[in-house]
């Protein structure tokens, strides 16, 4: 959620700084339009597994970690676009502490509790509408690369992990490098 947050922001920062963003629709992308359908398609899956359906099935595992893995394959495919290998290296860190950590987003019951002060904190438990699971320290196989980074927003807080900063910082670099300063127009108003 906070890669959508970020992308908001960062559209509104290029429209500021005068930012030319119908470059973004240029780029040609490898791989074609059926390979980003099925990775559009496994995220589709993916949302409606892990928002809907109650508990930790294998399905949902395995469908969030295929769709990781082909966006890692995408963006790999398309290295040549600015900011596609921060964001493969970030979905590559997201996907290693998921599957280390029984395919799920390891977050500590502290940082879980940050979040969510309202909600009870039950460990070894995957919140309802979450890729996260709740799990101790102790217990959470490379803590560094989970959700360990507090975000508070204005309207509301998240957890982040190191990959998920390499998302954004991703994001950012492909809007800002890929676009270019509008440039004004030079002539006066009598001259042709």
């Amino acid at each position: 959620m906070i890669l959508a947050y970020a992308i908001i922001v960062l559209i509104i920062l290029a429209i500021l700084f005068r930012r030319d963003l119908s470059a973004l629709g240029q780029f040609s992308f490898r791989g074609g339009w059926i390979f980003i359908g099925g990775v559009m398609g496994l995220f589709i899956l993916q949302a409606g597994l892990v928002t809907y359906a109650p508990g930790q099935s294998l399905w949902q595992m395995i469908i969030l970690n295929l769709s990781q893995i082909a966006l890692i394959a995408l963006f790999l495919l398309n290295h040549q676009i600015p900011g596609a290998k921060l964001f493969a290296l970030g979905v590559a860190l997201n996907v290693l502490v998921m599957v280390v950590n029984g395919g799920w987003m390891p977050v500590t019951p502290e940082m879980t509790h940050f979040v969510h002060p309202d909600r009870p904190v039950i460990e070894q438990v995957r919140p309802g509408s979450s890729k996260n699971i709740i799990l101790p320290r102790s217990e959470t196989n490379l803590w560094v690369l989970s959700d360990i980074i507090p975000v508070i927003l204005p309207w509301r807080r998240n957890a982040v992990s190191v990959g998920d900063i390499l998302l954004v910082a991703g994001t950012a670099q492909f809007i800002f490098q890929a676009t270019a300063k509008k440039k004004r127009n030079t002539l006066a108003a009598g001259q042709v």
